[in-house]
């Protein structure tokens, strides 16, 4: 898993990450010149890393985040942008990650789905992931009504995809995960102040999971946001192999071997999250225990709302805060009740804001300052 070189092997999967420039399109014509772009970064990065499998774009590098024209730019997994995409990885050999927001819902009169798709480097398409936690309260798409996805990337490499916000519920990665995922890409268009905590959620994911976390985020500013970029590559031990900068466009890349994380998994006994949450305890009973020790996942499996209510109870009963029945409303303190006498402050003006020197009412003497009728030494 170092990183440092620009080539892989058979038995090192070639990985970059790209802080993409946030895109502000304002038609659909500049959606696809986007397109052509984003294939032209696919054409640069093969050409200086020829090591390169699998290039990562993030969310919304595509058709952007547009706060009034979102909707128009709704496509479909077989639109023209993913049409430029399967050429530029067909011309390139190489497989890429792409954002969609957003598709449309295949239920008519519901918002599109926010998605990504992974092609690979015959063109076909091979995974088709919808965002199953948008982004409260400001994303509008629809939460998915799928499930996580995986598929067989490049030279066998397992890979799963989150999007963005997903990526800070720890069950969505541990699902994709029990899945086969020994890749989880996390797409993200994520913007500051959170920028520290992003980078910790995903060198979280991949130790208590085992896995590699590759992360694209957007770097620049929108209409908007400004994106902190920083896109990495992080081992399956919680290190991070490579990272980005907040620099747009910068490329990061780092190679995956297939190897080191396969033994991992089969041989390692302390910090194998994957065995171990299966076979509790086996040190004291021969295979541990394997039934599910969590109250609440089991009763959100068996009894949603249920599960739902314990959620309310304690948080809040309704979308908007404002709403809630139950929402703590914490007043701040009272202001401090200034003093009636207005008699002139020791070091300052009359309302003793400022000091003497600052707001240039003081006179110098020496060491000393001559204030109305006082000297203060």
């Amino acid at each position: 898993m170092p990183a440092g070189s620009i080539s892989s092997s058979r038995d090192a999967v070639g990985v970059a990450v790209v802080n993409y420039r946030v895109p502000i399109c304002e038609s659909s014509d500049e959606v696809i010149a986007n397109c052509h772009k984003i294939a032209a970064t696919i054409k640069g990065a093969k050409m200086g890393y020829p090591g390169l499998d699998l290039i990562v774009f993030p969310e919304y590098s595509t058709q952007g985040f547009h706060p009034q024209k979102w909707a128009d730019f709704t496509t479909t997994v077989d639109g023209p942008e993913v049409q430029i995409f399967k050429k530029a990885c067909i011309d390139n050999k190489v497989w890429g990650i792409f954002s969609l927001t957003g598709t449309e819902h295949p239920e008519a009169g519901k918002n599109p789905l926010n998605t990504m798709v992974m092609i690979s480097d015959t063109g076909s398409v091979d995974l088709v992931y919808h965002k199953i936690f948008p982004w409260v309260p400001k994303e509008p798409w629809t939460a998915s009504p799928d499930s996580t996805k995986v598929a067989v990337g490049p030279k066998g490499l397992v890979v799963g995809g989150i999007i963005c916000y997903d990526g800070d519920f720890p069950e969505i990665v541990r699902d994709t995960v029990f899945k086969g995922a020994e890749l989880v890409v996390r797409i993200q268009g994520y913007m500051h102040p959170c920028n520290k905590q992003q980078q910790m959620i995903s060198q979280v994911r991949a130790f208590e999971n085992l896995a590699y976390v590759a992360v694209a985020n957007m770097a620049g500013k929108d209409l908007v946001y400004s994106y902190f970029g920083g896109s990495n590559l992080v081992n399956f031990d919680g290190s991070v192999i490579a990272q980005c900068t907040s620099a747009p466009d910068e490329v990061q890349f780092a190679t995956l071997s297939l190897t080191a994380i396969r033994d991992a998994r089969s041989s390692w006994t302390a910090n194998n999250p994957i065995y171990n949450i299966m076979h509790r305890g086996y040190t004291s009973e021969a295979g541990g225990h394997a039934e599910c020790p969590f109250d609440f996942y089991r009763q959100w499996a068996n009894q949603p709302q249920a599960a739902k209510a314990i959620s309310e109870a304690l948080s809040r009963d309704a979308d908007a805060v404002e709403h809630a029945s139950n929402s703590v409303q914490v007043q701040p303190p009272a202001a401090p009740r200034l003093p009636a006498s207005k008699a002139p402050a020791l070091n300052g003006k009359e309302n003793g804001h400022a000091n003497a020197y600052a707001n240039g009412n003081a006179k110098s003497m020496g060491n000393t300052t001559k204030m109305g009728n006082s000297v203060v030494a």
